[in-house]
């Protein structure tokens, strides 16, 4: 009885360490992926699932306020532009028609302008000019019974818009040309008077026109440029249909005509 009793105890934890060892060795089995737990549709929350973007128009994303292209301009002209400037010019008025054969002079013309910039393309001027001429002759309906020497000025204020035409695709002389057209609108003053009695005076004030075509020179860029310019002016006076009587006899029908202007002026901007 005692040996039957030591074989089974001997069996007995033989059977134990037999499982012990195979508990220690082998894996756990994989979970399956079909499970609801493993897979984690029923174990995780919404919060944690991925969610697809939502391109579906609303009414704050239908409406967009500003314009990229714009905005990159702006920026471009406040960095690179001009805002402010002064310029102050010289030059010559003449005049084709009848005043150019009456009138004589006309050197040196002055002219003072102020600049504002709007865009790289668009300013406005300010300013005024003035220029001296002289004829001698016996205007018509005039109190005098011979010819005398006339002093004529014009002086003139208005404001004209400048526009630059766009030159970065252009070739390098036109861009460093900078040409640009005017328009402009202002009051011209005649004065005139005879030189033999310079107390007498006579004064007209009209409304003109001008139009012309420049080009501008960086001396230092953004900083002063040379501007060269010409303009026409179409401007009537009261007298302008009044013959004059000159030399010789020689009768001028009347003082119709363009005034024009070729001016170099300096111009500084800040």
């Amino acid at each position: 009885m005692l040996a039957i009793g030591l074989a089974f105890g001997v069996a007995l934890v033989a059977a134990s360490l037999t499982s012990l060892s195979a508990f220690a060795v082998d894996p756990p089995p994989p979970a399956s992926v079909t499970e609801p737990a493993a897979s984690g549709e029923h174990g995780a929350g919404r919060t944690q699932q991925p969610e697809e973007d939502d391109f579906r128009p609303t009414p704050y994303t239908s409406f967009g306020e500003f314009n990229d292209e714009e905005e990159s301009e702006d920026t471009r002209f406040f960095q690179y532009g001009r805002f402010f400037g002064v310029s102050l010019g010289l030059g010559y008025e003449g005049a084709p028609g009848n005043r150019g054969a009456l009138f004589t002079g006309g050197i040196p013309a002055y002219e003072l302008r102020v600049h504002y910039w709007f865009d790289f393309n668009f300013a406005l001027t300010l300013g005024i000019y003035s220029a001296k001429h002289q004829y001698t002759g016996l205007r018509e309906n005039s109190a005098d019974n011979e010819q005398s020497k006339h002093d004529f000025s014009l002086f003139k204020f208005g404001a004209e818009l400048r526009y630059y035409f766009d030159t970065r695709d252009a070739t390098a002389p036109v861009t460093f040309a900078g040409p640009f057209l005017t328009v402009g609108v202002g009051q011209y003053t005649k004065t005139e008077n005879d030189i033999s009695d310079p107390t007498t005076v006579a004064k007209d004030n009209a409304f003109g026109l001008s139009v012309g075509a420049g080009l501008e020179f960086p001396l230092k860029p953004r900083k002063s440029y040379l501007n060269l310019e010409t303009k026409f002016h179409s401007v009537s006076f009261n007298d302008t249909g009044l013959s004059v009587t000159t030399a010789g006899s020689k009768v001028t029908p009347d003082t119709s005509g363009l005034f024009f202007t070729v001016m170099a002026s300096i111009l500084f901007t800040y």
